[in-house]
């Protein structure tokens, strides 16, 4: 009936059997798995009881049952399939997890230091966590590579931002860090990507996390670098501002880190 909406004709079915029979497919639907994909279909139905019942009205109303069911359960559904893209980068990439929570911890760190209300530190931090879900196009041997990177393998690498706005804007709960994660790779001299944005059209929930990314990128142990002492990435951060990074927002990183010697 349309691009992804099928039309199913049942004759001399009743009410019990057309339930059993909608519930049946979205059951055996529901146990396909293509990694942190999640297969699922809304489905409606209705009865024509009476020859006299227009047939179009039949179907109308089998179509608003179906729309009913996707309102009803859209929403748990993407905010699933979030969550397993979460999980299948964690297993694909090595240290992964260990990277988000870092920049969220960063990240709230700094948004309290600036009198970020309890809501904006709360979706800062959930930023932090989910702003390289778009790592999941990226192949494993890529990110987890300890020869440096061709210029076209980092061209794949730079599509996660983009990648991970489409992801959020789609579901309700995340559309509003969105374009946080579109533009925490940009840079507040307009050299960054994916848009080249610069200064303060960069949102300022991204230029924070661009600080929390770096640091802790430079700090952590990846295949293809050795890490830098926390006094050398603070150093990096200080010579990158103005430039890389937003001289007042780095500025409150290199407070936070140099009077709270327990964050690392």
């Amino acid at each position: 009936m349309g691009g992804d909406e099928f039309s199913i004709l049942l004759p001399n079915t009743g009410n019990e059997q057309a339930l059993n029979i909608r519930d049946s497919i979205i059951e055996e639907t529901s146990k396909i798995e293509l990694e942190s994909v999640i297969v699922s279909i809304a489905a409606g139905y209705d009865i024509k009881t009476d020859t006299s019942q227009d047939i179009d009205v039949i179907i109308k109303n089998a179509e608003n049952s179906m729309y009913e069911r996707k309102m009803k359960y859209g929403r748990a559904m993407r905010s699933q399939v979030i969550e397993n893209v979460l999980r299948s980068i964690n297993l694909k990439y090595d240290n992964e997890q260990i990277h988000t929570e870092r920049v969220a911890e960063y990240c709230e760190l700094m948004a309290k230091e600036m009198n970020f209300s309890d809501r904006e530190i709360h979706a800062i931090k959930h930023a932090g966590i989910l702003h390289d879900i778009g790592k999941i196009i990226i192949p494993p041997e890529l990110l987890n590579k300890k020869e440096k990177l061709t210029n076209e393998e980092f061209d794949i690498i730079k599509k996660h931002s983009e990648t991970g706005y489409h992801i959020l804007r789609n579901t309700y709960e995340y559309a509003g860090l969105a374009k946080i994660v579109r533009h925490h790779h940009e840079k507040f001299d307009g050299n960054g990507y994916p848009d080249k944005l610069k200064g303060h059209e960069i949102p300022l929930e991204s230029r924070i996390i661009t600080i929390a990314d770096a640091y802790e990128a430079m700090t952590a142990n990846r295949p293809y670098q050795k890490p830098k002492s926390k006094e050398e990435a603070l150093l990096e951060i200080k010579r990158c501002s103005g430039t890389q990074f937003d001289p007042e927002i780095a500025g409150v990183f290199l407070k936070i880190m140099e009077t709270k010697p327990e964050v690392k």
